[in-house]
């Protein structure tokens, strides 16, 4: 088939066999896909088309690469949905997961010494550097070394399972 008979034939049924796949899968963008893909086989094998029986073949093409897809579309909604399920149970876990270990750690701060938890607060939530809450709290850098390091040892070992 030469360029002129192909696109002569593709003028021809091209909105045709785009509608037919339309109507069935009801989506414009996969029928317009499918239709380009059935006209694209037909070149690419070279197919030797008679005007008259090639709206048949067409139809043919155009309808196998529907089921076709078709399938395709099932088996991607069935690992969606298998995907979807077993990501909300890992999502769930993991909520149980964080509001548990939140609450250890919500109440572990309030056990700890009022002076710790400063230091330690000032350190986490403010991001502030040693050296700025020791001169906030007019303390030693040192002293707020060990009083971080007193927190980290305790948070550990109540956070640890």
């Amino acid at each position: 088939m030469d360029r002129a008979d192909f696109k002569l034939l593709f003028d021809t049924y091209f909105d045709a066999i785009k509608n037919y796949v339309f109507y069935r899968i009801g989506d414009i963008d996969i029928a317009t896909d499918i239709t380009q893909d059935v006209f694209v086989r037909v070149w690419e094998k070279q197919m030797n088309l008679d005007m008259n029986t090639a709206k048949y073949l067409l139809y043919k093409i155009a309808k196998d690469m529907l089921v076709s897809k078709y399938r395709r579309l099932e088996v991607e909604n069935k690992y969606s949905t298998r995907m979807q399920f077993e990501m909300t149970e890992a999502v769930e876990s993991h909520d149980l997961d964080y509001k548990q270990l939140k609450l250890k750690y919500e109440t572990a701060l309030d056990k700890l010494p009022e002076k710790q938890r400063t230091v330690f607060l000032m350190s986490r939530n403010e991001e502030l550097k040693y050296a700025e809450i020791a001169e906030r709290l007019d303390i030693s850098v040192k002293t707020v070394e060990k009083r971080m390091s007193a927190v980290l040892a305790y948070l550990r070992k109540v956070l640890t399972v």
